[in-house]
């Protein structure tokens, strides 16, 4: 008697490991297969689906994957979201060659470090690299990008910059999921994706307005530092940090033993910001920042640019700039003559030089 119960209590064991393995395979491989077949990161070569558009929770992301699809670039830019604005198509037209515009959002000094050691694993290091660095990046109070920490191919901090990420891991994740979903959602509704890049990492919403009223947007500036406080009190610093100037020796360090010409700038900020900055003893990080990146063959500072930030037409709210300074602030960067002509046909404008 108890040796029938403990057979069938075995065989029923059995039974429920066999179930819930199987269980466990269907469910892996439908959500493997899901996300192989939208394909939110344009990981594969494929569109099954015919997805025009589709859509990363984070353009870190986004970038990384489909950037492993391209091919080498002859220039690459990095930085932030302000330097979306550059359109590697007018890139290539004053330098020749190929331009892939790797701007992530809020990108700090430790995504520059991670983007070209990502380059490097993948060996598509460019001939140049422009790097766009935000003033407030070198503030030492403020921590790495969230994002930037949870990408296995950026974050050198947590992960070894040559460890090789499994092709097929990247289509069981919760945020490959996630994307799926939010992409094949927008697809089948024919809403168009909030993803805001082209094939070359450019982001064309920052077109210029000729129709603008400077005053009002001189308000609307004052308003915006007032609201945004917190965010601000990022800006406001004494000295910069020296562990990312470290990351930065690391760049150039990597520039000098591949042959690559690296350009760097300090991004713009609206004129009236820049004056609130320069009041108090920010600007003694400022000079710090100054001088330290002045020690590179290629660097502008745009904080000083009274030329620039003088046309306050550059400007896009009190952190970002038009596609129009996106021009200006490439021709700057490459010391090219102003000629006044916009490269590209993409981005028009009656803003004058």
């Amino acid at each position: 008697m108890n040796f029938c119960i403990l057979t069938s209590s075995h065989i029923g064991a059995k039974k429920w490991i066999r179930s819930s393995l199987l269980g466990f395979f269907l469910t892996t491989t439908a959500l493997f297969l899901f996300n192989f077949i939208v394909d939110p990161y344009n990981i594969t070569s494929y569109n099954i689906l015919n997805i025009t558009q589709k859509l990363a929770r984070d353009d870190r992301v986004e970038k990384v994957n489909y950037f492993a699809t391209l091919p080498v670039f002859d220039t690459i830019l990095i930085g932030s979201s302000r330097v979306y604005t550059i359109d590697p198509e007018g890139v290539n037209k004053y330098l020749g060659g190929t331009t892939y515009n790797f701007g992530v959002g809020t990108a700090n000094i430790e995504d520059h470090l991670g983007i070209l050691l990502y380059l490097k694993k993948l060996d598509k290091l460019p001939r140049r690299l422009i790097i766009g660095i935000d003033f407030y990046t070198l503030n030492p109070d403020i921590p790495p990008n969230q994002y930037f920490l949870k990408n296995r191919e950026l974050n050198f901090l947590s992960f070894k910059p040559n460890e090789k990420t499994s092709y097929w891991s990247k289509f069981f994740t919760l945020d490959a999921t996630r994307a799926s979903w939010k992409t094949l959602k927008n697809h089948l509704k024919n809403t168009p994706s909030v993803s805001a890049f082209d094939k070359l990492g450019w982001s064309p919403r920052f077109f210029d307005d000729s129709n603008r009223d400077i005053d009002a947007e001189k308000i609307g500036v004052l308003n915006e530092i007032d609201k945004n406080t917190n965010l601000y009190s990022n800006f406001t610093y004494a000295s910069i940090d020296p562990k990312r100037i470290g990351y930065y020796e690391k760049i150039r360090e990597i520039c000098t033993a591949h042959n690559i010409q690296l350009y760097l700038f300090i991004t713009p900020l609206h004129p009236i910001l820049v004056e609130k900055l320069l009041r108090n003893d920010t600007k003694k990080a400022i000079a710090q920042m100054d001088a330290y990146f002045s020690t590179f063959e290629n660097f502008h500072n745009f904080l000083f640019d009274k030329e620039f930030n003088s046309n306050l037409l550059h400007f896009q709210g009190a952190t970002h700039t038009t596609s129009h300074a996106g021009y200006q602030i490439i021709k700057r960067v490459l010391a090219l003559p102003n000629k006044g002509d916009n490269p590209s046909s993409k981005a028009k404008s009656t803003v004058s030089n």
